[in-house]
């Protein structure tokens, strides 16, 4: 619900004003909010409705954050997106799964409330090492902020502004710009197969291929393990055989271990297949990223990004719907499902994604030319 109804306003945000200070402001928010339901759990007041409206806040100042530091780092990292974004998903996977989760899981024994304080401390400390990011890298906003229009003649200026129009300059230039569009609705069909496979994930792995209940915590760690090596070698994958040929590959790999996957004799041959679908699909994922964040100008970033993460989530609980009724005929015919799904929209978006991939080539070697120095 947050992503359906202020995503595209955050996007609008992040290309208004300083994002360095929108992530701050976010991180502030979600732990004085994450904080008041720590005190509240500590003193036994704590409701499921009162838990929904804190998870909504958090979620929506996940919005404003994600918008604004996607936004944002192209400016830190000119002409190695793709490596900032590869340690970025990695430096989450590792911190997420095999820090926090066992963290968290130590202190809820402790006590009930102390895994939300040290989260509220960590979204604290963010906000603290952001305040030492460059000035000149803060985004438009920020620029317009040191150097304001004078304000219109009766005095007045606007707070706001005209957001309806700045909405549709960012859906205008999506529409219009034709491969880019192609990505983005590829992306979203993609989700649809995924979403599939993960209606009858716990199922399959249960069920079909028998792991017991306390050892499904470890089966989705060796996912956090591809994950995290398609990260690694995204970079260096690109740079050595070209971007489009990795993106491809990642896409229809991801679609191969599928069917590997789903058709794999017992539960290691099936770890393995999820690791490598999980590495496949993180190795094309942080380029198709690094591609959308080269080839949007600054000013539009925020916009098309929020237009770009809509997409994508869109058809993922449609995907999830689907896989619950495909699963009604055999739990592994979803998976089966995803991966044809997969195949076809990679064929479809094939030649579209050949002159991205080329703009963004050409963008990240402009990036690396040396320019004047910002003051």
């Amino acid at each position: 619900m947050p992503w359906l109804l202020l995503g595209l306003f955050a996007g609008v945000l992040a290309d208004r004003v300083d994002r360095v200070r929108m992530m701050v402001a976010a991180n502030l928010t979600r732990a004085a909010v994450i904080l008041a339901l720590a005190g509240l759990i500590a003193a036994g007041q704590a409701t499921m409705a009162l838990l929904y409206v804190v998870m909504f806040a958090v979620m929506s100042c996940e919005i404003a954050y994600d918008v604004a530091a996607r936004a944002l780092l192209p400016s830190l990292a000119r002409g190695a997106v793709d490596r900032a974004n590869g340690r970025l998903v990695s430096g989450r996977e590792v911190a997420r799964e095999f820090v926090g989760a066992p963290l968290g899981g130590f202190l809820f024994v402790v006590a009930a409330f102390l895994p939300l304080a040290v989260n509220a401390g960590a979204w604290v400390l963010g906000a603290l090492v952001l305040l030492g990011l460059p000035p000149a890298s803060r985004g438009p906003g920020a620029r317009e902020a040191r150097s304001p229009e004078p304000p219109p003649r009766d005095g007045r200026r606007p707070v706001l502004g005209p957001v309806l129009s700045d909405l549709a300059e960012g859906l205008r230039f999506v529409w219009r710009d034709v491969p880019l569009r192609a990505l983005m609705l590829f992306v979203a069909v993609a989700n649809f197969g995924a979403g599939s496979l993960a209606g009858v994930f716990v199922l399959l792995v249960q069920n079909h291929f028998g792991v017991p209940e306390p050892l499904f915590g470890v089966f989705l760690s060796v996912a956090a393990v591809g994950a995290i090596t398609g990260a690694a070698l995204a970079a260096r994958a690109g740079e050595r055989f070209g971007r489009f040929a990795v993106m491809v590959t990642g896409f229809l790999g991801q679609a191969g271990m599928c069917l590997v996957f789903v058709l794999a004799p017992n539960a290691w041959v099936a770890a393995l297949a999820w690791s490598a679908l999980a590495g496949t699909s993180t190795l094309a994922g942080v380029l198709s990223a690094g591609v959308v964040q080269m080839v949007v100008p600054e000013h539009l970033m925020g916009r098309v990004l929020t237009v770009e993460k809509m997409l994508s989530f869109s058809l993922l609980p449609l995907g999830t719907l689907a896989g619950g009724l495909l699963g009604r005929v055999d739990l592994r015919v979803p998976a089966v499902f995803a991966a044809v799904v997969i195949t076809a929209a990679t064929v479809w978006v094939w030649s579209r994604l050949r002159v991205l991939a080329a703009r963004a080539d050409r963008a990240e070697r402009a990036a690396r030319q040396p320019g004047p120095a910002e003051e």
